[in-house]
């Protein structure tokens, strides 16, 4: 086997293998706060939104590994139809998150609880927006042919996007500390290092995708964490609970559910 199918071996195992963990990893995260309750009908009422997106997101992460290995296996045909199917479950994904997301932070403004949500729903809402954006951004690279960066930004995207359910096994870890949002979304940078570490192991150089998703969690998310800045928390609520409260009547949160 030559030298350039020996590393297209390597690729096809790792980013394979990269995508089942973060999968993984955010699937069962929301078995202890989602998919646990609803199976033992314990969840509480929660609105037609918040269950699409949930399960819109479920199916993403499902087809998200299957579609890496697909590729490995040079099934690109079907990769790309399932590519089409990511596309929509991401716009579900987005406009339900936005929804939810935004009345949570006008409910919280309006009754002053619950507080979970007066300080971390700007955090929750840039992650969401992050991992859009890297996902549009691998979209743009698939479509050029750019595989390499497409693959990376695909890695940098999923592993922003399963800050949620991380931040679930932290809360589970941790008794529902305060700090569970911000440690098991920031967490996630793990991911990227991993593709880091790969990159510098097998070609002596890293793609420069990581580094732009690694200091997005810097620059973009850690300013957004309340015991950083406050201020920057309060800027973000001043518009986001006004949205909540014009689309309240697509969502009207139910007060039982926290998060």
């Amino acid at each position: 086997m030559t030298r350039m199918g020996n590393q297209h071996r390597l690729d096809h195992l790792f980013f394979s293998g990269l995508a089942v963990l973060i999968s993984a990893a955010g699937l069962s995260g929301f078995w202890f706060t989602y998919f646990a309750p609803i199976i033992d009908k314990a969840y509480p009422p929660a609105g037609f939104p918040l269950h699409l997106h949930g399960w819109s997101f479920f199916l993403w992460l499902v087809l998200f590994p299957l579609q890496a290995i697909l590729i490995g296996r040079r099934r690109q045909a079907l990769h790309r139809t399932l590519g089409k199917v990511s596309v929509i479950l991401v716009l579900i994904m987005t406009l339900t998150g936005l929804l939810v997301v935004s009345a949570r932070a006008a409910e919280a403004a309006r009754n002053g609880e619950p507080l979970i949500w007066l300080l971390y729903a700007p955090i929750i809402l840039a992650n969401l927006v992050l991992f859009v954006a890297f996902y549009i951004a691998s979209i743009r690279m698939a479509l050029t042919n750019r595989w390499q960066a497409h693959k990376r930004l695909m890695i940098v995207a999923s592993g922003i996007g399963v800050g949620a359910g991380v931040s679930r096994w932290v809360m589970v870890i941790s008794g529902f500390h305060p700090l569970s949002i911000p440690v098991g979304i920031l967490s996630c940078s793990l991911f990227l290092m991993i593709g880091v570490a790969y990159d510098a192991l097998t070609r002596r150089s890293v793609h420069p995708a990581y580094w732009i998703g690694l200091a997005t969690f810097i620059f973009v998310l850690v300013p957004l964490i309340p015991q950083v800045s406050q201020g920057n928390v309060d800027w973000v609520n001043q518009w986001l609970a006004p949205l909540g409260e014009q689309l309240r009547f697509l969502y009207d949160p139910q007060p039982t559910v926290e998060f």
